[in-house]
């Protein structure tokens, strides 16, 4: 029986103290949502719920494109691995690219009201997350551009995944509470 990495171990146990962070932010935000006594989102602060679907399912396709490239990378087909890496990066890339103009067309600020301020709060804490991700992803890949890789990196590679994989996720939950229910 293969006895899972101590990184990997590792890397569950932060992701779980993450999951507990971004517990308290939705936490936070239904709180005040349900206390705020007006809509929301309040009616002129519509967000475009169509163009951040669209990078929704981008984001979660890079968790399938990051797991394909960590499945090559354990099979040592590096060079397909390295492929399905570079894919998710772009795909990541775009996510955050979108955030940044969504950030900057939407009709509200942090001030404008109490949703104004959670959605940046929110978006802006998993943008960083995500940004962190690309960082990570990017380093492996760069571990990755030998044709034999050392002994460490399928699991600093898993570890990476498990994180990728953990940001799709919570975003999921961020584009339900934020974009889709009224």
């Amino acid at each position: 029986m293969r006895r899972p990495s101590l990184l990997g171990v590792g890397t569950v146990v932060w992701l779980a103290s993450e999951l507990m962070f971004f517990s308290g932010l939705f936490a936070a935000y239904f709180t005040i949502r349900a206390h705020d006594g007006t809509p929301w989102p309040p009616t002129a602060d519509k967000l475009d719920v169509v163009q951040s679907g669209i990078f929704t399912l981008i984001l979660l396709a890079s968790s399938l494109t990051c797991q394909k490239a960590l499945l090559d990378a354990e099979r040592g087909r590096r060079t397909s691995a390295r492929v399905w890496l570079v894919l998710t990066i772009l795909m990541g890339t775009a996510f955050v690219i979108n955030q940044a103009v969504e950030w900057l067309s939407v009709p509200f600020s942090t001030s404008t009201n109490a949703f104004g301020s959670m959605f940046f709060v929110m978006t802006g804490l998993h943008g960083l997350h995500v940004i962190l991700g690309l960082v990570a992803l990017t380093a492996v890949l760069g571990r990755m551009a030998g044709t034999a890789g050392d002994p460490g990196e399928l699991n600093v590679f898993q570890a990476v995944s498990y994180y990728w994989h953990f940001v799709d996720v919570v975003w999921i939950g961020l584009y339900a509470s934020l974009f889709l229910l009224h």
